[in-house]
């Protein structure tokens, strides 16, 4: 799954396990998620019961610029640290800071501070030729973007913002994969002609925002066709960890091949991560992160027998009793 907060918003404790936004300032490339994830949180638990060995785990969306990912086995092994950095477009930060009486307040705002943050890096990188002893967390985090070590992963729900997102990484040259892009049916060719990768969903919430007002299961036929390199997500947990399979069963419903369905919970994830060298498909020289079913992953009713990670059973189905953690 490419796009969790998994540990970082903990469950069944309440705000003592909301430790996935920090709602103090906008800009916050130096946060890591890292830092806040609780690896004896049970989602790490439900993930390996239903057949899920690698998640990437972000910052939420409340702050224009959020914080550092990290991609993580379910088993606790960091994979990617850096896997990019968290940003964010649209209602979310908005919503936080007008509640302040702070920046940003409207979607002009959210971009300005983006471009913002950028332009202070571009400055930073420069200064730091003439001073080697020059360090700032927040703009090393940032540098990461202009070298290329990592993209910026944008929050973006419309298609307005899934444009700009685009528009303004491209004024830098900074990679970008859309975040949700949960109107990106609308402006498929777009995405599809400018390389960009997505994750998709949660596709099976109700729409309980206005920016998910046009949320259809059918935005996954859609990329298929457009050719837009895709893979679903739960953003758990907003949606159980198990809905990421019953995502690409559910596609299957709207048109999307079974092909491409797997893909979107398989190899797709890895390449958009960029460790498909070493996980995200069965093969020699590859990680042994498989899972042994009774039947069709694509059916709900499908069970997980074993799921093996790095060629070790970190779970086993024992009868129902075995998914009560």
């Amino acid at each position: 799954d490419i796009h969790t907060h998994t540990g970082l918003w903990e469950e069944g404790i309440g705000r003592e396990g909301y430790d996935g936004n920090e709602y103090t300032d906008p800009v916050t490339p130096h946060l890591r998620a890292l830092d806040g994830i609780n690896f004896l949180d049970r989602g790490f638990e439900e993930a390996k019961a239903n057949g899920i060995t690698t998640v990437n785990i972000m910052p939420g969306s409340a702050n224009v610029i959020g914080g550092q990912g990290v991609a993580v086995k379910t088993t606790g092994e960091i994979l990617l640290n850096p896997s990019g950095i968290k940003m964010a477009l649209g209602e979310n930060p908005r919503r936080v800071y007008r509640s302040q009486n702070r920046m940003p307040s409207t979607r002009m705002g959210n971009a300005f501070l983006m471009r913002k943050a950028l332009i202070e890096t571009q400055n930073y990188i420069k200064k730091k030729e003439k001073d080697k002893y020059l360090f700032d967390l927040k703009y090393e985090a940032l540098s990461g973007l202009f070298e290329g070590k990592y993209p910026a992963r944008i929050h973006a729900h419309r298609q307005d913002d899934i444009v700009t997102a685009i528009r303004i990484m491209e004024e830098f040259n900074i990679k970008a994969v859309i975040e949700h892009s949960t109107e990106g049916h609308f402006v498929a060719d777009f995405l599809s002609k400018k390389g960009i990768p997505c994750a998709l969903g949660p596709i099976i919430t109700t729409r309980v925002k206005q920016e998910l007002k046009f949320r259809t299961p059918e935005t996954a036929k859609v990329y298929e066709e457009k050719g837009v390199l895709f893979a679903f997500t739960t953003d758990y947990p907003v949606i159980p960890i198990y809905g990421l399979q019953l995502s690409a069963s559910i596609a299957l419903q709207y048109g999307l091949s079974r092909e491409t369905a797997l893909k979107a919970i398989t190899i797709n994830g890895a390449k958009i991560l960029g460790l498909d060298k070493r996980i995200g498909s069965i093969k020699e020289g590859k990680d042994a992160d498989i899972i042994i079913t009774d039947g069709d992953i694509l059916e709900p009713v499908t069970k997980i027998l074993h799921t093996l990670i790095n060629g070790e059973i970190v779970y086993e189905y024992k009868g129902p009793e075995s998914l009560l953690m």
